[in-house]
C-alpha cells in the first residue's frame, strides 16, 4: 500500500514540482522516467537472484531503499537531487514485487496463494486511491514536501518490521526443519546457466508477445498517471486539485475491479488470447477518444476513459497467466521478469514523450501549470494523447501473437498466475 503510495504520488504535485525547479514539461518528465528506468532493468536480475540471497532480504532491502528515496525527494532542494530520490525509489521499487510473489510461493499453500497475491494487489489498489483526493487535501493544507516525507518514514519503519518478522519465521521454520514437522522452502535446487536462460526467453515468442502486451496496456496507464493525469485535468477542466484527483479515483476503482473480472472470464472462457485483445482494444479506444477529442471530452465521457483505463491495468494481470501457460517452470521467474520490464519500459518512455510533444504543441513564453497556457489547451493535450494510443498499438500486436493452448484449464484461478515465479 505504502509503495503503491509513493509510486504515483508525484503525479499529484506535477504542476508544483515544475514551478518549484523551473523545468519544461519534458525534463519534468524524466522523474517518473528515471524511477521506471532502473525498474525495467532490474526486473531480470533480481528473478535470477532470489535465490541466491532470498527474497526475504532482497524485500526488505527494497522497502528500506523505497522509503529513504522518498524521504530525499521530499527534501530535495534542486532538480538533480529531486531525480536522485526517485532514482532510489526506482531502486528499491524493483526489489518489492517479485520477491513478494516468490515470499507468498515459500510460506503460503498453494491452496491459499491466489488469495494471498489478490490481497496485496488490493492493498496496492487501496494505496494508490490513497494518492488521489486524500493525498491533494493533504497537499494542500501542508504542502507536498511532507507528505512524503511521512511515507518515506513509513516505508523505512516498515522495512524494520519486515525483517524482525521475517527473522522470526525463518527461525521458526528452521526449528521445524529440524523436528521434522516442517519442509523446506521451494526452490532450494541450483538454477541453470544465467545466459542459457536468457537466451531461450529472447527466442521464445510468447515471452515476447507478454512483453507487448504488458508495454500496451500497464505501463501506458502508468506513465501517465504517475505524472501527467492530475495536471491534464487540472489544465483542462479549470479544477482544483481535490477535484481533479477524483477522476484518478474512477481509474484506480477500475484497477481494482479490472483483475478479477477479467481473469475470471478468462477462466471461465478458457481463452487468454481474445479477452485479452478485447481488453486492449477497450484501452486503445480510450485513448484514441481524448485524441478525437483534442484533449477536451465532456466530463462524464473523461471519467468513463479514466474507468477503462484502469480496467486495462487492473486486467493486465493477465499476462502473467500467458506466461505461465506457456513457460517452463525453470525459466516462469525470468520470463516474468522480461514481461514486467516490457510494462515499465513503456513507463519509461512515456512521461518524457508526453512531455516533449507538450512542449512542441504548445510553446510558450509564458507556460502554465504544465508548459502550456491554461487557456486553449486542448488542441496540446489532444496531440499528446497521440503517444499513449501509439504505445497502446503495441499491446494489441502482443496479443495478436498468443497462441492459445489447445485444452487450456479454466481451473486455475488467474490470481495464480505468476506461481510458478
Amino acid at each position: 500500500m505504502l509503495v503503491y503510495t509513493q509510486r504515483t504520488g508525484p503525479g499529484v504535485i506535477s504542476d508544483r514540482l515544475q514551478s518549484a525547479f523551473h523545468v519544461s514539461a519534458a525534463v519534468l518528465g524524466t522523474v517518473a522516467s528515471v524511477q521506471y528506468l532502473l525498474y525495467m532493468m532490474l526486473q531480470i536480475p533480481v528473478g535470477m537472484s532470489a535465490d541466491r540471497w532470498g527474497p526475504e532480504r532482497l524485500l526488505v532491502a527494497g522497502i528500506f531503499l523505497d522509503g529513504a528515496g522518498t524521504v530525499w525527494f521530499s527534501h530535495a532542494a534542486s532538480f538533480p537531487a529531486l531525480l536522485v530520490g526517485r532514482a532510489l525509489v526506482g531502486l528499491g521499487d524493483a526489489l518489492v514485487f517479485v520477491n513478494i510473489v516468490l515470499i507468498l510461493g515459500r510460506w503460503c499453500d498453494a491452496q491459499v496463494f491466489g488469495a494471498m497475491l489478490g490481497l496485496v494487489n488490493t492493498c496496492g489498489s487501496l494505496g494508490a486511491v490513497l494518492a488521489t483526493v486524500p493525498l491533494a487535501v493533504w497537499i494542500g493544507t501542508d504542502g507536498w514536501r511532507l507528505p512524503f516525507r511521512v511515507v518515506g518514514l513509513l516505508l523505512v519503519v516498515a522495512a524494520v518490521v519486515d525483517a524482525v518478522c521475517f527473522r522470526w519465521l525463518g527461525r521458526a521454520k528452521r526449528a521445524a526443519v529440524r523436528t521434522g514437522t516442517g519442509t523446506t522452502a521451494p526452490g532450494a535446487a541450483d538454477p541453470p546457466p544465467v545466459w542459457r536462460v536468457l537466451g531461450e526467453v529472447v527466442r521464445d515468442r510468447h515471452a515476447w508477445a507478454a512483453f507487448g502486451c504488458h508495454f500496451g496496456l500497464m505501463g501506458t496507464y502508468i506513465g501517465f498517471m504517475s505524472l501527467w493525469a492530475v495536471p491534464y485535468l487540472m489544465d483542462t477542466y479549470q479544477l482544483p486539485r481535490s477535484s481533479a484527483t477524483w477522476f484518478n479515483l474512477a481509474s484506480f476503482l477500475g484497477a481494482m475491479a479490472g483483475g478479477p473480472l477479467v481473469g475470471r472470464l478468462s477462466d471461465r472462457t478458457g481463452s487468454r488470447k481474445w479477452p485479452y485483445m478485447a481488453l486492449h482494444g477497450l484501452a486503445a479506444l480510450a485513448w484514441l477518444t481524448l485524441v478525437l477529442c483534442s484533449g477536451h471530452p465532456p466530463e462524464p465521457v473523461a471519467f468513463a476513459v479514466m474507468f477503462v483505463l484502469g480496467l486495462g491495468c487492473g486486467g493486465s494481470m493477465l499476462t502473467f497467466a500467458v506466461v505461465r501457460d506457456h513457460t517452463p517452470v525453470s525459466r516462469s521467474g525470468a520470463t516474468s521478469g522480461f514481461a514486467n520490464a516490457g510494462g515499465f519500459l513503456s513507463a519509461v518512455l512515456l512521461p518524457v514523450a508526453f512531455g516533449w510533444v507538450l512542449d512542441a504543441a504548445a510553446p510558450s513564453s509564458a507556460p502554465g501549470i504544465t508548459g502550456v497556457h491554461a487557456a486553449g489547451s486542448g488542441p496540446a493535450w489532444g496531440s499528446a494523447f497521440w503517444v499513449p494510443f501509439v504505445f497502446s498499438l503495441a499491446g494489441l500486436l502482443g496479443c495478436s501473437l498468443i497462441r492459445e493452448r489447445p485444452h487450456h484449464s479454466g481451473a486455475a484461478s488467474s490470481l495464480n498466475v505468476v506461481e510458478g515465479t
